[in-house]
């Protein structure tokens, strides 16, 4: 067996390799969408690792560059995300060797920490390599509308064609970007960024309000039971008096989605006069589960148990 990194070429072999290991799945195993996670991604390309015997791929193991800012800090992580191993060959240790060689590599390039959110089963995998849990993501609940509309791909279609992402940044200045906060970390708000993780996304589709030079709410419609839940995916204020019409817009969204339960991660970026934004009420630590491991970094002081790290509801999303 040789472990080498991919290349272009073996996309098609790869997406083979998930379907086969993996399935379908929540999310669709494609070309299109892996290019985009790993090889348009604005923090740089992911570092991905195949084993190879007799030339066929036997396993995948890609890690995903994201980079977290405060203030003039810029702290270059990697996400574990993407990892299968054909059927024929499982049970036979590649998923570590493959794991451990990319924790390798990306601590002797300097990446600080590795994170990723687990599921129950996979994460005992994690924690015999040295992961370690951060507890769960907390974010901010609010109810909705008193008379909830019922889910159905249709309606979320319409809905989103009123707020589309494409004329929300058409707005926007190419080298526009929101204010760093000073003193939490979070993921930097800029043009680029908002294009390729929304916009762009070929499986997810997600709607904006935004406001240049004042404020923006970029939102998911996910399904609830029968109901739907707005998912505030980022949110942010540009200037003091920016919570007022962000107030005025959000109760303007919820008369006209009409969720019945809205959700959004702590945003350091949205400036508020009380503890919690937009009325919400919380935070809860009812996110997914967040694992880290130290990489060139070894202490995480200001990451562990979200001390002083906001990471938004799209930056935690399934990968």
């Amino acid at each position: 067996m040789h472990i080498l990194p991919a290349s272009s070429s073996d996309i098609p072999e790869i997406i083979t390799v998930l379907k086969s290991s993996l399935g379908e799945g929540l999310l669709p195993k494609s070309a299109e969408y892996f290019i985009w996670k790993h090889i348009e991604n604005p923090f740089g390309a992911s570092k991905i690792l195949l084993a190879k015997e007799n030339g066929e791929i036997i396993g995948v193991r890609a890690f995903m560059y994201w980079n977290w800012v405060c203030g003039e800090d810029n702290i270059k992580t990697v996400r574990a995300v993407d990892t299968a191993t054909l059927p024929t060959h499982q049970g036979k240790g590649i998923f570590k060797k493959l794991t451990l060689l990319a924790v390798d590599e990306c601590t002797k390039e300097g990446t600080e920490f590795v994170f990723n959110s687990p599921n129950k089963i996979s994460i005992i995998g994690y924690l015999k390599m040295g992961w370690y849990e951060n507890g769960k993501m907390p974010i901010y609940i609010n109810a909705g509308s008193l008379l909830p509309r019922i889910f159905s791909e249709k309606s979320v279609e319409k809905l989103l064609s009123i707020y589309g992402m494409k004329s929300a940044l058409e707005q926007l200045d190419t080298n526009w970007k929101v204010q760093n906060s000073i003193t939490h970390f979070h993921t930097g708000i800029n043009k680029a960024f908002l294009k390729w993780r929304y916009q762009d996304c070929p499986v997810a589709d997600y709607g904006a309000v935004i406001v240049p030079g004042v404020f923006g709410i970029v939102f998911r419609l996910k399904k609830v039971n029968k109901f739907i839940e707005l998912r505030i995916c980022e949110l942010w204020t540009e200037k003091n008096d920016g919570e007022k019409q962000a107030k005025q817009a959000y109760k303007k969204l919820i008369r006209n989605i009409r969720p019945a339960v809205v959700s959004c991660g702590i945003s350091p970026l949205f400036q508020h006069k009380k503890n919690n934004p937009l009325g919400f009420f919380g935070p809860f630590k009812k996110g997914p589960t967040i694992t880290l491991k130290t990489l060139a970094s070894q202490q995480l002081d200001s990451f562990n148990h979200f001390k002083k790290w906001n990471p938004s509801m799209g930056s935690i999303e399934l990968f």
